[in-house]
């Protein structure tokens, strides 16, 4: 019999997007767009609250599991770790999906069904990620989710942006698809096995080979692109700009915490042997660091916030890969950790991006000019969690920067830490060319934004959590530590 509860969360968002494209055949255009948002948004929502009834702790007592689930044979397995990065990727879909519906009042569409079934497909893919326990699942669930990533970065037709950053994204996406599958069939040669467990076996009873090297090289070549590590971040700036907005929100934390929970199952329990080691560490500590001194330094140059904000994602990935190189619980609490942050701080500024350039029509960071004036809870929004990501004390990016830099010394890493801290400050000049635009400048056009109800609640809760976080990390840092329990 077959253990649904192991993929709880995925068959919601399934059949939430199927139910989607169902209803939408009886429904007029003048009504379709909103009945067929909120059974996205409740799908999703569903989907999260499943994730307490998995851990056994659900408030209506169903007991559906005790942490760990188990199905297809061992394949897929949902334990404390998965669910914490199902618990990323479901708030980011649920934030995206507001995003949306403001979005597509100014940029419309005659397929909405469609865009809202192929960000569910793309979420039950990121999130079937996180449980897969051999390479064949993985694969497909990565490209579950990649795959329809591209669609919706195209989805805007007639927009050339959007045209051109879906083609780059398939074009590039498919050559890395092709170097990770590459990777996995010498794998399998090696070992004779696709369970990521086993393959740790096997290797630790082989000396290292240059095949296994060549084979791990690709790999990381392969994943390093879905989560925009240099120099496999050639993608991600021209993406990040063209695609539609709720998307490009999307992509910087739903695609980057399902890489680096791809990462962690590969790397910490697949390659994590005497002979490869030493190997893939030294790589990854070459990855962060390009990607926190090129991700800042290309950031200063930017005109566009969303492109802006495409060379922060990478200087971020490569943040997070030191506390990534720093193997063992302390290193992934603080990985986790900092991924609850980061969610909180980077949809925060891209909700507040999708409001303003719906009033203004523009995403020129110069347009941000007053924006204290004419929207005080936007100008405190861009304030807080731009801060927060350059790591400025008391905001939470701090507490999480902290961990993850104190993670990586105490594994020996004190130059990539020192690199981490130094490229912080750099990312402060051109975080703070948007504070200043929104806080000092004075107004181009004084008129006032419209913020709705759920926005503004939305915005108020991820400054909130944001500030909070800084000064009491306590509670979410007690949540990663449990949730990387499960893998030790």
């Amino acid at each position: 019999m077959i253990n649904y509860s192991a993929f709880l969360p995925e068959l919601f968002l399934v059949m939430a997007a199927i139910l989607i494209l169902v209803v939408e055949l009886f429904l007029t255009p003048t009504s379709r767009r909103t009945i067929l948002s909120w059974i996205a948004f409740l799908g999703t929502l569903a989907a999260l609250l499943s994730l307490s009834c998995l851990s056994g702790s659900c408030p209506a007592g169903c007991n559906l599991g005790n942490g760990t689930e188990v199905a297809f044979n061992g394949f897929l397995k949902t334990d404390g770790l998965s669910l914490f990065f199902k618990m990323v990727i479901l708030l980011a879909t649920l934030l995206t999906l507001l995003m949306t519906f403001r979005y597509f009042k100014t940029h419309n569409t005659p397929y909405p069904a469609e865009f809202l079934a192929i960000l569910l497909f793309s979420a039950s893919g990121a999130t079937a990620l996180t449980s897969a326990q051999e390479i064949i699942t993985l694969y497909i669930a990565l490209e579950t989710l990649t795959i329809s990533s591209y669609l919706l970065a195209s989805f805007m037709k007639k927009d050339k942006g959007s045209n051109e950053a879906g083609m780059k994204y398939l074009l590039l996406g498919a050559f890395s698809s092709a170097l990770l599958l590459f990777g996995f069939s010498y794998l399998y040669g090696l070992t004779g096995t696709t369970v990521i467990a086993e393959i740790a076996k096997s290797l630790a009873m082989q000396a290292s080979s240059p095949l296994a090297v060549f084979a791990l090289i690709l790999i990381v070549g392969g994943l390093a692109f879905k989560i925009s590590l240099a120099p496999f971040h050639m993608w991600t700036p021209d993406v990040y700009e063209g695609a539609p907005t709720p998307v490009t929100a999307f992509l910087s934390v739903a695609s980057k915490t399902a890489g680096f929970a791809a990462f962690i199952r590969l790397f910490w329990v697949g390659l994590n042997v005497p002979a490869l080691q030493p190997v893939w560490v030294g790589l990854f500590g070459v990855l962060a660091a390009l990607s926190i001194i090129l991700g800042n330094l290309e950031a200063i140059p930017q005109k566009n916030i969303k492109r802006l904000m495409g060379y922060s994602s990478i200087a971020q990935a490569g943040y997070i890969s030191t506390g990534f190189l720093a193997i063992g619980p302390m290193g992934l609490t603080a990985v986790l950790f900092y991924l609850f942050v980061y969610l909180f701080a980077n949809m925060g500024v891209f909700l507040a991006i999708v409001i303003v350039s719906n009033k203004t029509g523009s995403e020129q960071i110069e347009d941000y000019a007053g924006m204290w004036k004419r929207s005080p809870l936007i100008g405190m929004v861009l304030l807080v969690c731009l801060l927060s990501l350059a790591g400025v004390p008391p905001f939470a990016g701090f507490s999480g920067k902290w961990y993850l830099f104190g993670a990586a010394i105490s594994k020996g890493y004190v130059w990539l830490a020192l690199v981490g801290m130094s490229f912080s400050v750099v990312s402060l000049y051109y975080y703070l060319q948007v504070v200043r635009q929104a806080l000092i400048v004075d107004p181009k056009d004084s008129s006032p934004i419209s913020i709705s109800p759920l926005e503004k609640l939305v915005l108020v809760a991820c400054v909130v959590i944001t500030v909070t976080l800084g000064f009491w990390p306590k509670p979410v840092m007690d949540l990663a530590q449990a949730a990387a329990s499960s893998l030790f």
